[in-house]
């Protein structure tokens, strides 16, 4: 993309056609997104909504290290603390959630409860991911959006309403036109960008979903509907709806293209808290809207054994397991879903693939889907193995020339920089077949 400060809406549609708008100025102001209190590392993360932090450095008063030179009364005892901090997003954030992943703190001014969690002194607001911060706080977002994306977007705005109300919906902007004409606006902040692609969201997201059913009955009642996506990092080439983990949103987006207009935008943001659009201009690609419903694809399933077994395993007879993690590879053309649903049960079950007399011994199990055009189970073991995976041999692998397709790691694979990079480069490009050409 040639022009940064330029603005298009371009977006690639369910037929596979790029269609898109004439570009217009960008607005280059810079918003507070966060005050930065606290650098500290991530240590672990018992729900959603609480993170458990190491405090290593408390910056002055101000929220940044070039302040006046007070600091809060107190702060010299918080270095090396273990701290509980509100995380203010909800996702999964894979990618982030490793052990000694740097955070940015803010010391909140009042103490809030948390859902199932304690009352907590400190918010996450950002992380440092690839040399550059990633604001958790997604819905500070929305304040760039209304100050530097809507005057763009909608340049003969005259008026800017945010948490609009209609029936029982809001919405997060209205905007009237000097014309009469009221746009709705839903924003999503995406952090997800791997392999140059961003994709929301990264769970399962009824909200999202409801919010696109909503907006496409009120475009038939005459309402202009738009969804905003606000990639809150990285340098993304296109944005893509995640029909991995959230097939359902994907499907829904890619049929509503004709009632709602979709646009994708890049905020950087500096240590500081400092934000800004840098991109007006990622095309929104709708194309993949019928894998997202044909719910095919490959999966991994990932499964911690707490103690050592042996186990009996149809044709391989007796078969000894450490104690670990274990990663499966496999494959389903019809009812992805319903088959990891089954591997993810614990009960015993009538065993029908090697994974099911395996399962039920398990601890913890974690099912990925990779919504994807080929069968590419085989392609997942080679890169299991190439990352260090230990192979079972000929465990899954009956029907093909595979070494194995189960692989054990002794620690856990989500918390694997390697192993993320191998799951988001099947996704984002490989099942996309995005791995050839970009355009293509």
């Amino acid at each position: 993309m040639a022009a940064q400060a330029s603005c298009f809406w371009a977006c690639w549609l369910p037929n596979g056609t790029l269609f898109s708008e004439a570009p217009t100025k960008q607005n280059e102001s810079n918003l507070r997104l966060f005050s930065a209190d606290a650098r500290a590392v991530f240590v672990r993360r018992p729900n959603r909504f609480l993170i458990i932090a190491r405090i290593v450095e408390v910056f002055q008063a101000t929220g940044t290290p070039e302040g006046t030179g007070m600091y809060e009364p107190g702060a010299d005892r918080e270095l090396g603390q273990e701290v509980a901090c509100h995380c203010p997003n909800p996702g999964r954030l894979l990618e982030f959630v490793i052990p000694g992943t740097e955070l940015l703190l803010e010391r909140r001014r009042s103490s809030a409860r948390v859902a199932q969690g304690p009352k907590t002194q400190w918010t996450a607001v950002a992380v440092r991911y690839r040399d550059k911060m990633v604001p958790l706080f997604s819905a500070r977002a929305n304040r760039v959006v209304e100050q530097g994306v809507l005057p763009v977007l909608f340049p003969a705005a005259r008026h800017i309403q945010a948490e609009y109300t209609l029936g029982d919906s809001r919405f997060d902007f209205m905007v009237q036109d000097e014309a009469g004409i009221t746009r709705l606006i839903e924003v999503k902040a995406c952090s997800l960008v791997e392999e140059g692609i961003a994709m929301f969201p990264d769970a399962p997201s009824g909200r999202a979903v409801k919010h696109i059913e909503e907006l496409a009955e009120l475009a038939k009642e005459g309402y202009r509907c738009h969804i905003l996506f606000v990639i809150v990092h990285g340098n993304a080439e296109r944005f893509i709806p995640n029909l991995h983990t959230n097939p359902e949103f994907s499907a829904a987006l890619s049929k509503a293209a004709g009632a709602i207009q979709v646009h994708a935008v890049t905020l950087e943001a500096d240590k500081q808290g400092q934000g800004r659009i840098i991109n007006m201009n990622v095309p929104v690609d709708l194309s993949f809207g019928s894998l997202a419903e044909a719910n095919k694809g490959s999966y991994l399933i990932a499964l911690e054994l707490p103690d050592e077994i042996q186990v009996e395993v149809g044709s391989l007879g007796t078969v000894y397991f450490k104690a670990g993690w274990y990663v499966y590879s496999g494959s389903a053309q019809k009812n992805l879903s319903q088959r990891i649903a089954r591997h993810l049960r614990h009960v015993r079950k009538q065993p029908h693939w090697h994974l099911d007399y395996l399962t039920a011994h398990a601890g913890k199990i974690v099912g990925l889907p990779i919504a994807s055009y080929d069968n590419l189970e085989c392609e997942l073991a080679v890169a299991l193995k190439r990352i260090g995976g230990k192979p079972v041999p000929r465990f899954g692998s009956s029907d093909c020339g595979c070494e194995s397709h189960l692989f054990y790691f002794s620690a856990p694979p989500l918390k694997n920089r390697d192993f993320l990079r191998v799951l988001f480069y099947f996704r984002h490009r490989r099942a996309l077949n995005l791995h050839l050409n970009l355009h293509g």
